[in-house]
């Protein structure tokens, strides 16, 4: 299971805490060790002097009675395992077992060779520490006197303060733990107000800006996330305006490394044709210009989106005539099939339409194609100051002299593509004839009919079409009666449209 990043931070500060407590703690208990350890030798040198003191005359007085009372007294002590009073000559004269007084102490020879500042620390064994205090008369030592002290009481305290470190610990990682995710959310916030910007952004709101204020590094952060947005908005801008010029095949590609642009092109092998319009010369002296202009962005409208849909590029528009490639500038494995499918898409949609716009008494727009495939040169041309993205080359020419030939309604292609393409298209063969360029006579080919998958597809990119073409229709008729949405008319308007569209289409 994934942690949230507050859930990480709040395990994070426990632990920073944990850590940070222990260490403290530790070094609490060894101070308090230490301490307490001080304190105990201070304390048994101020008992086995007063000890000593109090051992003077009894052993003076060789009172074997009061020495012995004297050890007993001692024990008394919290800590305080064992006192001895000892002669001279390290005999021991007064202790709580009788049994020992009058033998030589055990531990004689440390006392013995033992100096320095009083009490004498002569032994120093596991759990227990032993003291020695000369007894002095008259500037002559007379004996000794001996206390061992057990460390007992330093480890209970040492524990006490271990159990105390503890408790306060556990305590405080319980606190930040309660603590540490409205903390965590606090301190987060402005991040999780980034990421929720970067979403936004991701998701293609680029209008989305963070409030800005902050006056931290995070501040500065949210200024740099906010510019951001802006150029990209900016960026998307210029990309609808440029791909209303070129192609977005073409636009993606200058975008994507605007300083690869300049002057120069590549060799490629692509399948081009071109669709000009017939009779257009005569049809814009009949008719008004804004109309010519009107139904001519209908007509190129519905050649773009058939373009578009089997990848290829909208090359240039020139006067009534449309020239497109497929396999640049983004290079494709299959251009002749997208191109063939392409052009025989826009035959069969201008058929369509203009069956319907004939019922309806208006002109129909009859377009002639031709097409081929070969090699060229495609890159960016012109000058320094107005380039163009294009190709140039005998498949150019090819295709654009079959243009010229083609009559309204035929698909031309010649006699070596057509080769290529006869198992999935039908073909009514023509003359030869001379072209321009051409050192031989060419056998042309009009494509009449697709078969199988391709023949499908061409229909659905065609219908598609259609429909945007209508669609388009219908609103500059709607636009031009004044239709509004007041009351629900537009809505009606439009369905009404729309079902006599689809009844013609039908027929």
């Amino acid at each position: 299971m994934r942690l949230g990043i507050k859930l990480k931070f709040a395990l994070l500060l426990s632990g920073i805490l944990m850590l940070t407590t222990s260490v403290v703690g530790i070094i609490m208990i060894y101070h308090q060790k230490s301490s307490l350890e001080a304190q105990l030798r201070s304390m048994a040198g101020t008992i086995t002097d007063e000890f000593a003191a109090d051992g003077k005359m009894p052993l003076l007085q060789k009172d074997s009675l009061a020495m012995n009372l004297l050890a007993q007294n001692i024990l008394k002590y919290p800590g305080i395992t064992d006192a001895y009073v000892i002669n001279h000559d390290l005999v021991i004269e007064g202790h709580t077992r009788t049994n020992e007084v009058g033998h030589r102490y055990k531990d004689a020879a440390l006392i013995a060779k033992t100096t320095g500042p009083l009490p004498w620390l002569i032994k120093e064994s596991a759990g227990e520490l032993t003291f020695a205090a000369p007894i002095v008369f008259k500037k002559t030592t007379v004996g000794y006197a001996v206390i061992s002290f057990s460390d007992g009481f330093i480890k209970k305290q040492v524990s006490k303060a271990i159990r105390s470190v503890v408790i306060i610990a556990l305590l405080a990682i319980a606190g930040v733990a309660i603590m540490s995710l409205p903390l965590a959310s606090r301190l987060l916030r402005p991040i999780f107000t980034i990421f929720k910007g970067t979403q936004e952004i991701t998701l293609g709101n680029l209008d989305y800006r963070i409030p800005a204020g902050r006056r931290d590094e995070i501040g500065e952060l949210i200024n740099a996330f906010n510019a951001m947005a802006s150029e990209l908005k900016k960026k998307e801008i210029l990309k609808g305006v440029f791909n209303r010029y070129v192609n977005p095949h073409v636009a993606t590609e200058i975008l994507k490394e605007p300083e690869k642009v300049r002057l120069g092109g590549e060799r490629r092998i692509v399948t081009v044709f071109f669709a000009d319009i017939r009779g257009f010369t005569a049809l814009t002296k009949k008719t008004r210009p804004e109309d010519v202009v009107e139904l001519l962005n209908r007509y190129f409208t519905l050649l773009t989106e058939v373009i578009f849909a089997f990848e290829g590029t909208v090359d240039k528009f020139i006067g009534d005539a449309v020239m497109s490639v497929f396999g640049s500038p983004v290079k494709m494995d299959f251009h002749l099939e997208r191109g063939v499918k392409a052009a025989f898409a826009i035959k069969t949609a201008v058929e369509k339409i203009n069956r319907v716009r004939e019922k309806r008494g208006a002109v129909p727009l009859n377009i002639g194609i031709g097409l081929d495939s070969g090699v060229v040169i495609a890159g960016n041309m012109g000058s320094v100051m107005r380039m163009e993205y294009t190709a140039v080359g005998d498949a150019v020419n090819m295709a654009s002299r079959l243009s010229d030939i083609a009559k309204g309604g035929q698909m031309l292609v010649s006699d070596a593509l057509h080769e290529k393409i006869k198992d999935n298209a039908v073909a009514e063969r023509l003359s030869e004839i001379e072209i321009k360029g051409v050192d031989h006579p060419v056998t042309l080919y009009n494509i009449t009919e697709l078969k199988g998958a391709w023949k499908d597809e061409t229909a659905r990119a065609a219908d598609k079409a259609i429909t945007e073409f209508n669609l388009l229709e219908i609103h500059g008729s709607l636009s031009k009666h004044g239709a509004s949405d007041k009351h629900g008319s537009w809505d009606k308007d439009v369905e009404r449209m729309v079902k006599k569209a689809v009844a013609d289409l039908d027929e």
